[in-house]
């Protein structure tokens, strides 16, 4: 992917993250969703209790929260490119003599974090990052030697078969949902592979009805992963036509989980 390119994915990741504190923190508070997500990606890692963790792609804090109170003396750093988002982290931020909130470009972390770290995780983020490459490089070089690595990755929502449910619904919807991803997993899970010669991938299908899900792609910066090309309200009306023409039952939320360990030097 070109610079030009590059860039103004980026860009626009950043301005709908920046209209979407308010949403996104209504609803982690009200269905606990990132929460879950992070605890399955906590439990695969051998995190120890005194260890150098940074949070990419942070958010509103409160995947670095989480890891504060799952990790008892750990020292966390949570970075994010989205002042409006930070802005929220900072006054929520219940340890700041244990917990650092970074804006910082993921793609260009070492130009924004200084230290070594034992674990780097990417908080449902890097799928959201273009130039995925450069950041897990950089990632890659301030892990300490048997530092970890954890990602989650978005797959989609999926019915009783294995075709995307937003793809099957819009046929009828007529919304012109979009399928694109700035990042495809199977080129992200190859470059983590040869970058730390080893990893563990697992997909894992989270059971949700269509309230949980609705509400989850009408934050903004879900909501524009869909339809990029609108803008936000008439996002919420080509959502309200989509949802109306998926089952009721409840659907499959598939996320993509990797972990990696870097080798200790001989």
């Amino acid at each position: 992917m070109d610079e030009k390119k590059i860039l103004k994915i980026k860009n626009a990741v950043k301005r709908n993250f920046e209209q979407s504190p308010d949403k996104y923190s209504e609803f982690e508070n009200k269905f606990g969703f990132f929460y879950s997500l992070n605890s399955v990606l906590l439990d695969r890692l051998k995190i120890h209790s005194n260890a150098r963790v940074l949070d990419i792609g942070c958010g509103t804090g409160a995947s670095s929260v989480q890891i504060l109170e799952t990790i008892p003396g750990a020292m966390v750093w949570g970075l994010d490119n989205s002042p409006s988002m930070l802005d929220v982290a900072r006054i929520n931020n219940p340890d700041p003599s244990r917990l650092k909130f970074i804006e910082g470009d993921a793609g260009d972390l070492t130009s924004c974090v200084h230290d070594s770290m034992d674990v780097i995780i990417y908080s449902a983020s890097i799928f959201l990052i273009p130039d995925y490459e450069a950041s897990l490089s950089q990632a890659w070089k301030l892990l300490e030697p048997g530092g970890e690595l954890g990602l989650t990755f978005m797959v989609g929502v999926y019915g009783a078969t294995d075709e995307s449910a937003f793809v099957c619904a819009d046929r009828n919807a007529q919304t012109n949902v979009s399928s694109r991803k700035p990042v495809e997993f199977d080129s992200l899970a190859l470059f983590v592979q040869n970058l730390f010669g080893s990893i563990n991938v697992e997909t894992i299908n989270f059971l949700y009805d269509l309230d949980l899900l609705k509400q989850f792609f009408s934050i903004p910066a879900m909501s524009a992963g869909l339809y990029p090309a609108l803008d936000y309200q008439d996002r919420l009306k080509m959502l309200d036509k989509l949802f109306s023409n998926l089952p009721c039952e409840k659907l499959s939320f598939r996320w993509n989980f990797i972990t990696a360990v870097k080798q200790e030097t001989s």
